[in-house]
Parts: structure tokens; sequence; C-alpha cells
């Protein structure tokens, strides 16, 4: 009988949690949100033996660097799905326009992209147009410019 409660209150637990992820949470940290689409592509996703690293960011507006980097980090996963089946190698260059809220406004390639089929790069910024960044202390718009590198996993 005490079982039965406990798997319902796990129920109403996840229920919670996505009712959050859709409605939003006023939690200042940096968040990542993954739809159902991702997370299904890196479950079938085989693990590579390649790496995408954060290479730069950069902004004008007063931004936690590291904050952003770490929602690009908790990413990756997500990244892998987009890799090209040849172990390519290269750079990935975006800009970025950023929300008050940290949403993601618009993505756009730099020339300075050496990455990968026009497929996988539109893979890339599909991703990243879906995560939620740090915002300024004053609330505001703002852009930011990022690289990604990828390269082979170098195991030590």
């Amino acid at each position: 009988m005490r079982r039965r409660g406990l798997h319902r209150d796990l129920g109403a637990a996840a229920l919670f949690a996505m009712a959050m992820a859709l409605v939003g949470c006023p939690d200042e940290r940096a968040t990542v949100e993954v739809t159902a689409e991702a997370a299904a592509n890196v479950a079938r996703a085989p693990t590579p033996n390649m790496i995408v690293e954060v290479g730069s960011v950069r902004s004008e507006a007063a931004i936690d660097a590291e904050a952003v980097r770490a929602v690009l980090r908790d990413a990756e996963p997500a990244f892998f799905t987009c890799l090209d089946p040849d172990a390519s190698t290269g750079v990935i260059a975006l800009k970025l326009g950023i929300e008050e809220d940290g949403a993601t406004l618009d993505v756009a390639s730099l020339p300075a992209t050496t990455y990968g089929t026009d497929d996988a790069r539109a893979c890339f910024e599909r991703i990243v147009a879906a995560l939620r960044f740090p915002t300024t202390d004053s609330r505001e718009r703002f852009e930011l410019t990022l690289s990604l590198e990828v390269r082979p996993r170098h195991e030590l």
C-alpha cells in the first residue's frame, strides 16, 4: 500500500518538473531546454570518438562567459547528433541574439565556420537556438558570438 503512494508521488514530481520546463522557472541559473525529438536522437546516437568543445564566447554586454560555456557544455550530447559520419573536424562560428530572459532570438553562422555539411551546420544552429542563456544584470537584449570546435577525443 505504501509503495503505490510512493509511485504516485514520483509521478506528481515528474509532472511538476515537466510543467516547470514548459512554463519556465524563475531560477536565474543557466538552463538547457532539450526537446523530446532531440532527446530521442541523443538516445539513438552512439557516443562518437569526437568532442564538441567551446572555443570562444564574446559579447559587448556584461555577461558571465563561464555560465554561457556551461550551457554549451551541457548541450554537448545533443551536438553529437549533428556530427558528420566521416569524423570531419572544424569550427562552428555563430552569432546569437539573446532576449532579456535568456531565450535565443536568432542564430546565424559566421564566415569563420569551417565545419561540416550544410545539414550539420543547420543542426548545430537548431540546437543552439533552443538553448536558454544567462542574462545580463540590466536584463536587456544582447548579442553573443561564440565558436564550437569539433575535434577527435583524445583519451589519456
